[in-house]
């Protein structure tokens, strides 16, 4: 675990923005898979994690990670929500673990690679609507 994690404050409504973001992601994640796009699909799986772990942040706490590194938002959630240890960790370190395979590795990914991107970015997602909606009430 990172000790000093550079973090920057962020209003209620980047919040929204960001769990926004995610789901348009992740919608764009699952429709190209069913195109049978996989890298495609892949990418924006990752991204809507990495949109969805700032929206979690974001509601937990009133900041966001300003770390270049997206590995630092897993460890600044770790020490900000309880239930992100567990299941929502494993999904988003394997989005993460993949995103430099997806991105710029010169082969294309698997059907089954991208299943297994969209399948944790709409769980992942899903613990994160349930953290947002549960810090507004």
């Amino acid at each position: 675990m990172v000790k000093d994690i550079r973090m920057r404050s962020a209003t209620k409504q980047e919040g929204v923005v960001a769990l926004k973001k995610a789901r348009q992601f992740a919608e764009t994640a699952n429709e190209a898979f069913e195109y049978e796009r996989w890298d495609s699909a892949g990418l924006n799986a990752i991204h809507s994690g990495i949109s969805a772990a700032d929206a979690v942040l974001i509601c937990a706490s009133g900041q966001r990670c300003a770390s270049a590194d997206h590995a630092h938002v897993s460890d600044a959630l770790a020490r900000q929500v309880r239930s992100y240890m567990g299941s929502p960790k494993t999904q988003l370190l394997g989005l993460l673990k993949m995103k430099n395979v997806v991105a710029y590795e010169q082969r294309l990914i698997t059907r089954s690679e991208a299943n297994r991107l969209v399948m944790a970015a709409d769980r992942f997602l899903a613990w994160a609507e349930d953290c947002c909606s549960a810090s507004s009430r």
